[in-house]
């Protein structure tokens, strides 16, 4: 049987599966993932994991101004008529294998085009891309994507060493206080710590989860019979 996941573990999933995106196109001077590269990543996991989502523009909250502003162009001034069209929205994330269970995220959009329909499109355009790249918290390096999930794993691994660290010091001194008390027991201490870490160094122990184990366990076998 499948497993069965909540709306919250299958957006988890898909958040894991796109955390990194490649910048794929250049222009207004800067560069930038398009619509389709976010898209082609995203809805393809959307599918796998039976999720939907409903981009609603809020009732009541649009608005549409007139722009009027000037720019050089050679040695004259060019007037620009635009219109500025923005408003609320909700993009709403639906389970598809349940349909009730959703997670609804207040958002906006803006965009001013020398068009009313033309704002309002690109508006709904920049509003889902920066959307799901902030929703998901999509990575877009300029360098490559190896790189930035190389200095990822690093991060990850400094944040579990302090984390072994602080334990690993706390469990030491348990052990330094119990063998002052209790000197014959250190072979038997030093045979415990050996089921854990090769020669019984616990020092050597660098995932949190671990020193965490060993810490517990060294508790509930020496320190719960004091």
């Amino acid at each position: 049987m499948a497993e069965q996941l909540n709306i919250y573990q299958k957006m988890a999933k898909i958040r894991k599966s796109v955390e990194v995106l490649e910048k794929n196109k250049s222009g207004y001077g800067y560069k930038y993932v398009t619509d389709d590269a976010i898209l082609e990543k995203i809805t393809g996991l959307m599918d796998k994991h039976h999720v939907s989502l409903i981009p609603n523009v809020v009732p009541g909250t649009l608005e549409s101004e007139q722009i009027n502003w000037q720019k050089t162009k050679g040695e004259k001034l060019e007037n620009i008529n635009e219109v500025l069209v923005k408003g609320d929205m909700e993009y709403a994330w639906i389970n598809d294998d349940d349909p009730e269970e959703r997670i609804v995220v207040p958002w906006i959009f803006i965009g001013q085009q020398s068009d009313a329909s033309q704002a309002f499109g690109s508006g709904l355009t920049y509003s889902m891309r920066y959307f799901l790249l902030k929703y998901f918290n999509i990575a877009t390096p300029d360098d490559d994507p190896d790189s930035w999930r190389s200095r990822q794993k690093e991060a990850v691994a400094a944040e579990d060493k302090a984390l072994s660290e602080g334990i690993i010091k706390q469990l030491d001194g348990m052990v330094r206080s119990y063998l002052a008390k209790n000197s014959d027991d250190s072979e038997e201490v030093k045979k415990f710590f050996g089921k854990y870490v090769k020669g019984g160094d616990y020092n050597k122990i660098t995932d949190p989860t671990m020193a965490t184990k060993v810490l517990t366990d060294f508790t509930d076998k020496f320190l719960s019979k004091e």
